[in-house]
């Protein structure tokens, strides 16, 4: 297994775009990890090409290596212990969205990952597919005390709201747990810092 620190700063890094944009102390702190392990942690990684580093004044910035195959499946594997990680609500909505067939990539987001009150479960369907996925959310609503909101988009739509970064789907893309399509993910982040 992957260990926890380290899967932090992985998964911070992947879900946090920015050319290059974070050095050591940012990464420690946001990640609540004390400098030292986290110099280890990215010495480490950059040894084995998974992050790459960039001297930008007198400080190391840090980016995930995503051309590497390594840290591309590195990603993917931490984003299925995510979902597998599900608890409460989220699971018992998320074990119903993931059966939806016609999407390549699922992602729950919003108020059910945060606790117990929450007014509708936010699901991201990476499809083109609007019509099924609306009429498959109602079926689900019908049963469940809450209602399914779907953001139905296509992947070039993604990754065109990300680079102009809208706040919205920055969000979603940070804290939302994907059920569906971990490569699609890494592969739209890619496509993002490209």
């Amino acid at each position: 297994m992957i260990p926890k620190n380290t899967a932090r700063i992985i998964m911070y890094l992947l879900r946090n775009i920015d050319e290059f944009g974070y050095n050591i102390n940012q990464i420690a702190k946001l990640n609540k990890i004390s400098v030292g392990s986290a110099f280890k942690i990215l010495k480490e990684l950059e040894k084995d090409k998974i992050i790459l580093k960039k001297e930008i004044s007198n400080a190391s910035h840090y980016k995930l290596n995503l051309d590497n195959s390594e840290a591309t499946k590195l990603c993917e594997l931490l984003l299925l212990t995510e979902k597998r990680n599900l608890k409460g609500h989220a699971k018992l909505y998320a074990d119903e969205v993931i059966k939806f067939k016609d999407a390549e990539m699922i992602i729950i987001f919003g108020s059910v990952l945060r606790g117990k009150e929450f007014n509708d479960v936010d699901v991201l369907f990476l499809t083109n597919q609007t019509k099924k996925v609306n009429d498959f959310c109602l079926e689900i609503s019908k049963i469940r005390t809450k209602p399914v909101v779907p953001l139905i988009l296509k992947q070039e739509d993604l990754i065109k709201a990300m680079k102009q970064r809208k706040e919205a789907i920055l969000g979603m893309m940070k804290e939302g747990i994907v059920l569906k399509g971990e490569s699609i993910f890494v592969e739209v982040i890619k496509n993002v810092n490209s």
